[in-house]
């Protein structure tokens, strides 16, 4: 069973030994444990919170398998989020009590809108299709000189927009003889020079997050083969008012940053919100500067509902309720039929006809 953390499965080892003796009654006997009965300890730990779908992987699906005896397709809820995530909530068939309560991510190349669910014989079978991955994209490689003076230096500052520079020597290799590939997040590099000394350069790299695969150019002229990978536009920051007020904490529903910044008065301060990063600086007239970075929660999606102040030598940096989106929900048919999960099952969940 896959869809477990370590404590988890080791609940379940000991229950399939024997190890919690079940006597009689509604779970069986008294409560051994600190006045918890082992079977309340094994319901806890089936209703643990998000875990990662741990899954068995093949080439084209991830499937997994949890037991729940007593339940069926009628008292097991499915819902998937479209932040890729699902939530699944069995029951036993006279809904009398809970027996798996937890909410799972599906694995980034999982097509949340494949997923499918099944109970039979008390055991919730689990699948979903992988994204098909894009089609590796060949870069024609020009053999005109790149006088382009944008060298790697620029690398190192991630507020530029300079693309990536990736240069090698390569004597003897003429541009027809050089092939660039761009497959998914891996840029691949090949080069052959050709004469009685044959010798061959392979390379791959990954490509940084922020690269635009689209455009990916090379050249090879004069011995040197040169690989530019622009990157995507940098997001506008957004820019957050302080304000002297800092309200009381029961009114900053999520709190982001809090600093002691004696000194300070609200103009000396410039919070920004950027490629999920919180910046605050912090600068006087006397020249005393101070810098901070915080990462925002992934649920805060609504940069306009971020604030800030400064009051008493204190900053205080939150979001409203309202910063926060709620992942839109839909919910999954549950089969009381086993799953087919052939090549065909995954052909049909990707075009929407099955």
């Amino acid at each position: 069973m896959m869809f477990a953390t370590a404590p988890f499965l080791a609940a379940m080892s000991a229950h399939s030994r024997g190890a919690f003796p079940v006597a009689t009654g509604r779970c069986g006997g008294g409560a051994p444990f600190g006045g918890y009965h082992p079977c309340d300890l094994f319901a806890a730990m089936m209703m643990e919170h998000d875990s990662e779908f741990e899954a068995e992987d093949d080439k084209n699906k991830y499937s997994t398998r949890i037991s729940v005896p007593g339940a069926d397709a009628n008292s097991t809820q499915v819902t998937k989020h479209d932040d890729g995530s699902f939530h699944v909530k069995v029951k036993s068939a006279d809904g009398k009590r809970t027996i798996f309560d937890r909410r799972l991510q599906l694995p980034d190349d999982a097509d949340p809108t494949s997923l499918r669910a099944a109970v039979v014989n008390g055991e919730l079978h689990v699948a979903a299709s992988k994204m098909a991955k894009p089609t590796p994209v060949t870069v024609p490689v020009s053999a005109d000189v790149d006088n382009d003076d944008s060298n790697n230096d620029s690398n190192d500052n991630e507020n530029d927009n300079k693309p990536y520079v990736l240069r090698k020597n390569v004597p003897g290799v003429a541009a027809e003889d050089v092939q660039v590939t761009v497959d998914d997040d891996v840029l691949r590099v090949e080069a052959r020079r050709r004469g009685e000394t044959s010798t061959s350069y392979k390379r791959t790299f990954a490509m940084p997050e922020d690269a635009e695969r689209s455009g990916v150019s090379a050249t090879c002229a004069l011995g040197v083969l040169t690989v530019r990978i622009p990157k995507k536009p940098v997001p506008v920051p957004v820019a957050v008012p302080v304000s002297d007020t800092i309200p009381e904490a029961e009114q900053r529903h999520i709190h982001l940053a809090h600093l002691n910044v004696p000194g300070f008065k609200p103009s000396d301060a410039t919070v920004e919100v950027t490629r999920g990063m919180l910046r605050i600086k912090l600068s006087k007239e006397n020249g005393e500067k101070r810098e901070r970075f915080a990462s925002l929660p992934d649920s805060v999606k609504n940069h306009e509902h971020v604030h800030a102040a400064i009051a008493n030598g204190v900053m205080a940096v939150w979001a409203d309720n309202a910063a926060v989106r709620e992942p839109a929900e839909m919910t999954v048919d549950v089969s009381s039929t086993p799953l087919a999960l052939d090549d065909d099952w995954v052909m049909a969940a990707e075009g929407g006809d099955a």
